[in-house]
């Protein structure tokens, strides 16, 4: 009767603990300049947003430089 009591003691006081999951990767193709072979890049859905708005800043930032080299001279 003692050890089930210390059994029962034992398996309330130490729960297994569970392994936090995963998050699901997601992979896209790309194709590299001077190469015609598209190769997958595997991010979590995390990283891809912050790549995506990396790179949405990136091209707005090179947007408004050609806009600002094509504007008309002042003198």
């Amino acid at each position: 009767m003692l050890t089930t009591l210390l059994l029962a003691a034992a398996t309330q006081i130490a729960p297994a603990a569970e392994a936090p999951k995963q998050e699901k990767k997601i992979c896209r193709r790309e194709v590299t300049t001077g190469s015609i072979m598209a190769r997958p890049v595997c991010h979590t859905k995390a990283e891809w947003t912050q790549i995506d708005t990396q790179n949405a800043a990136n091209a707005g930032q090179a947007l408004d430089q050609r806009s600002y080299r094509m504007s008309p001279q002042r003198d």
